[in-house]
């Protein structure tokens, strides 16, 4: 592991000095503005108690009882309690390596960008096979249209009577009918109308 992803870890014991000077700091405070209300009551200094301890102080016989002006106090150290509590260390940072992640990252733009052009070259070679076909189609309608017009001009009297004298065809003098389904004939002369 790179030293750019380390942390720096904090020694336990300087830990616990620290806290106990900020419990001495902040319980001298609390004594500076609550005063002392109450003598019977232990006075801490950091991690020592000091409790007002009264003396009795007995007078000779022949002199007068006074009251003691003050009582004089006792420091009681209190024993100590120590919990131990270890510092869980802190986790140590994930580490990705980053040119694989980088490299991961830029394969992934680079496959979406060739995905898009080959895409968009598709849909380009599809829009151009649609523009050929419906030329082909324009095309083709307009040769439909050109035979139709062509076969109905066959198929007027005019141009028959032209190819049938054309190919020495004549006039008959009776035209003879079939009906069906019976097969009855009936000839007629020929009328020119």
């Amino acid at each position: 592991m790179s030293d750019q992803y380390r942390r720096a870890q904090a020694d336990p014991d300087e830990i616990i000095k620290a806290a106990r000077r900020r419990a001495r700091a902040a319980s001298s405070r609390r004594r500076g503005l609550v005063g002392d209300a109450d003598e019977s009551s232990p006075v801490f200094d950091g991690n020592l108690a000091v409790q007002p301890a009264t003396v009795p102080v007995e007078a000779p016989p022949e002199a007068p009882v006074e009251t003691p002006s003050a009582p004089q106090r006792e420091t009681v150290v209190l024993p100590r309690t120590r919990t131990e509590t270890k510092a869980k260390p802190a986790p140590e940072p994930v580490e990705v390596p980053r040119p694989a992640f980088v490299g991961g990252i830029l394969a992934l733009v680079v496959a979406g960008i060739f995905g898009l052009l080959v895409l968009n070259t598709v849909i380009n070679e599809d829009a151009f096979r649609l523009q050929e076909l419906r030329t082909q189609a324009g095309e083709l309608d307009q040769t439909e249209q050109a035979l139709e017009d062509e076969l109905s001009q066959f198929g007027t009297p005019g141009y028959l009577q032209a190819q049938a004298q054309l190919y020495g065809m004549e006039r008959p003098e009776k035209v003879t009918y079939l009906y069906l389904p019976g097969g009855e004939t009936v000839e007629l002369r020929w009328n020119e109308e």
